[in-house]
């Protein structure tokens, strides 16, 4: 079914030059550019908070590659750049699901479970989509959830003097190892292979911190079991042999990943690759005036962190001026050159 309104009851307002799917890191940085750019934006976000993953999955993580912080925790970034992108005040609709973009004359019709929004462009910062963590599908260990085994941590002081067994090769099993050692009593990490994919210098320095007795490495490692009544009291691992290990445990973290749902999504009309969507060098769609920035945009090179998603978000932005301002002139922004930066310094 096509939502249309009509277009001469809307006020300017009622219209954003920008709306945002998506509020996590790239989606936040791509309204404060917005706001140079003297753009209105309208952000709207699925979960009940800004910074998508940052947020909702593990807030007191240690971010170390955000540009001009030694580390980081995650929701702090996230503090920082909703503030640096509410200098601007962008529209904030969360809880809110974007459901069809649809065009009509020279502006795009948004649909969510709860509105509906007039805007010039688009731009889709989704992250993944919806994501749901990997499980191991043994009940022995699902019917401990959320009662001492857990898919992501929202804070550390829960495992404040616990043993913690943490399951997992990547750079979330890893680099919650290395962010709990100030917290949890005993840490044992347990991968199915011998090697990680995680970040080197990560498996440098839990490589170290093992040699210590400070966490316990136990690979090629596979779980089995977990005993326990209310709680879990012991994980049981496997070799390659089927030799069992018996693992003393009050909590258990299975960080094996997520799996990822473009949901509505794949219905906008927007080419997909490699469950994301596929763009061109500057950051568009083959929607004309629909964008993908950070996660969620596919383009040869692409590398998927975060920092990325800030040049994506700068780029999508800077192209969509052509949509929002027709016979205005493409030049670039700095933020040293603008009085609005003036006035608070």
């Amino acid at each position: 079914m096509i939502w249309v309104l009509p277009l001469k009851n809307m006020s300017e307002e009622e219209i954003k030059d920008i709306t945002i799917i998506g509020a996590g890191p790239s989606g936040l940085f791509a309204a404060f550019q917005a706001g140079m750019y003297e753009e209105s934006v309208r952000i709207i976000d699925s979960i009940s908070e800004p910074g998508g993953q940052l947020s909702a999955l593990y807030p007191e993580k240690y971010i170390f590659d955000a540009p001009g912080f030694p580390k980081i925790t995650a929701k702090d970034l996230v503090k920082n750049l909703f503030n640096q992108a509410d200098q601007f005040s962008p529209e904030l609709r969360l809880n809110e699901k974007a459901l069809e973009i649809v065009n009509s004359a020279d502006v795009f019709h948004v649909k969510t479970d709860k509105g509906l929004y007039l805007t010039k462009t688009v731009i889709i910062a989704a992250g993944f989509g919806a994501f749901k963590p990997r499980t191991l599908g043994l009940p022995d260990i699902e019917r401990f959830e959320g009662r001492g085994v857990y898919y992501f941590v929202r804070g550390k002081n829960l495992f404040k003097g616990k043993d913690v067994v943490i399951v997992g090769g990547g750079d979330s099993a890893i680099d919650w190892a290395l962010n709990l050692i100030d917290t949890a009593g005993e840490i044992t990490l347990v991968h199915r292979k011998e090697t990680f994919r995680a970040h080197p210098d990560s498996v440098r320095r839990i490589t170290e911190y093992s040699k210590t007795g400070r966490i316990k490495i136990l690979t090629p490692y596979e779980v089995k079991s977990v005993t326990g009544t209310e709680y879990p009291k012991e994980v049981i691992i496997t070799d390659l042999t089927g030799k069992e290990v018996f693992i003393k445990a009050n909590h258990i973290l299975l960080l094996l990943g997520f799996t990822s749902d473009l949901g509505p999504i794949e219905n906008w009309g927007v080419d997909i690759e490699d469950s994301r969507i596929k763009v061109d060098i500057n950051m568009e769609t083959n929607r004309k005036g629909i964008f993908a920035v950070g996660d969620i945009a596919n383009y040869p090179g692409k590398l998927k962190l975060i920092l990325t998603g800030f040049s994506d978000a700068a780029q999508a932005v800077r192209r969509s001026v052509p949509y929002v301002r027709p016979r205005g002139k493409m030049r670039d922004i700095h933020s040293t050159s603008l009085k609005v930066f003036d006035k608070q310094s």
